[in-house]
């Protein structure tokens, strides 16, 4: 991440660029850097957990789909399942056990 984070530091007319100069004017390079790293972490972290793809500021946020308007297939819900190492079993009710 602190590779990455040297880059995003060197991109022009960016958000990220300025959290880092304005880090790194108070307490220097490398925690700027680290600094940045761990925001980065941050916003990863939010954008896997709700979905969201990353905007640079400004733009309206898009609206997170829910799983019943994704529009997969059961099949290929369970097909991608699988081909992730899960074990997909058939499941049943409580009722027909007893």
């Amino acid at each position: 991440m602190v590779e990455v984070a040297n880059v995003a530091s060197r991109m022009r007319n960016t958000r990220l660029r300025q959290f880092y100069l304005s880090i790194k004017a108070r307490r220097g390079h490398k925690i700027a850097i680290v600094a940045l790293a761990r925001k980065m972490l941050c916003i990863l972290h939010h954008l896997l957990t709700n979905e969201e793809r990353y905007k640079e500021g400004g733009v309206a946020k898009e609206p997170r789909l829910k799983n019943d308007e994704r529009n997969i297939p059961l099949e290929d819900m369970i097909t991608i399942r699988k081909k992730a190492g899960y074990i997909v079993t058939e499941r049943h009710s409580f009722s027909s056990l007893i």
